[in-house]
């Protein structure tokens, strides 16, 4: 984001005394508190949808969410001279969750678990039609049908570097976990879909990571919510945990730790807990790996795709038995 975009805030009825620089966007300091201005990538009828889930989040008492603030012409989206989008938040001082404090890491835990148990929209049939996560086992399918894709794509190159060999060498082993996460989707009745009996007036935050959750003391901020969208809350809570545990050499204290104290907060049915399996079973860094090669300038292979490759071959035999103790 560049300086010109703080001329979007003549659209608002703001006195702005201070600015600075954060990550893609702009802190503002106001006589009324701490604002943020940033890039938006979704429709007004999101913003719309964003700014309900806060409202049933704060009528539960809790208050530190970034709600989106209108412009003098009640929109909750402003555009530049360019039409870029943009938005204005409320906003909170603190920092990033701590990956490397297992007390931060618990806490953020504990955190969306409370979350959750005010994140429900029931009665709300124009929003569920639209905002809704597509169901697992189409989303499982669709993933499994790319990764063959992107391995036939290797197989036909006629010169191979040493990531592609590795990932041809590797693919079975995570291929092998992928189909049977399917396949275990498509064996539990109403699993693998949106079922109106398990997931109906449950919303996800979407994109719950350290990077969303301000720590201030004691107290805690939870941001960003651009992602949320009607769909099981425990792929939450899988999100989290798998990249915690990717950082934490897959620490199966910790990762044990880390449900416990979710569900202490927000009880989880057998369905889910069987639906957190499955998401931890399948290989999601491989298969983004794979999707950022297959995207990439084919002519210069960054070393970056060959180290992460190996590091996460390193850890496989330690997920594959933190996984295992999931399926108990």
């Amino acid at each position: 984001m560049n300086d010109r975009a703080l001329k979007v805030l003549e659209q608002y009825e703001l006195e702005v005394v201070g600015t600075r620089r954060a990550r893609g966007a702009y802190i503002l300091d106001t006589p009324q508190g701490t604002r943020i201005l940033s890039d938006y990538t979704g429709s007004e009828n999101k913003a719309l949808f964003q700014n309900r889930l806060m409202e049933q989040i704060r009528d539960g008492g809790y208050r530190k969410v970034d709600v989106i603030l209108p412009n003098k012409e009640g929109g909750l989206i402003s555009r530049d001279w360019e039409d870029n989008k943009y938005v204005v938040k409320e906003w909170y001082a603190g920092r990033e969750c701590d990956t490397t404090s297992e007390s931060e890491i618990l806490a953020a835990v504990t955190n969306l678990a409370r979350l959750h148990r005010l994140m429900h929209l029931t009665n709300e049939p124009e929003l569920e039609k639209s905002f809704t996560a597509p169901s697992p086992l189409d989303e499982l399918h669709a993933q499994n049908a790319e990764l063959k894709k992107i391995r036939s794509f290797i197989r036909k190159k006629n010169t191979k570097g040493e990531f592609e060999r590795l990932f041809l060498d590797s693919f079975p082993v995570y291929f092998d976990q992928a189909s049977e996460a399917e396949q275990l989707l498509g064996q539990q009745s109403g699993l693998g879909h949106i079922s109106e009996s398990t997931a109906r007036g449950s919303v996800c935050h979407g994109d719950y990571d350290h990077h969303h959750v301000l720590m201030s003391g004691y107290d805690m901020a939870t941001v960003n919510f651009e992602c949320c969208r009607f769909d099981y809350q425990i792929n939450d809570l899988y999100r989290f945990m798998r990249k915690i545990l990717e950082k934490q050499d897959w620490n199966p204290r910790l990762g044990m730790r880390m449900l416990d104290h979710y569900v202490q907060i927000r009880p989880v049915s057998a369905k889910e807990k069987r639906l957190l399996y499955v998401r931890m079973l399948y290989p999601e860094k491989f298969r983004k790996l794979a999707n950022y090669y297959y995207g990439s300038n084919k002519a210069w292979i960054s070393r970056r795709f060959l180290d992460k490759l190996q590091v996460m071959n390193r850890q496989q035999e330690k997920r594959e038995k933190f996984v295992k103790m999931l399926e108990k």
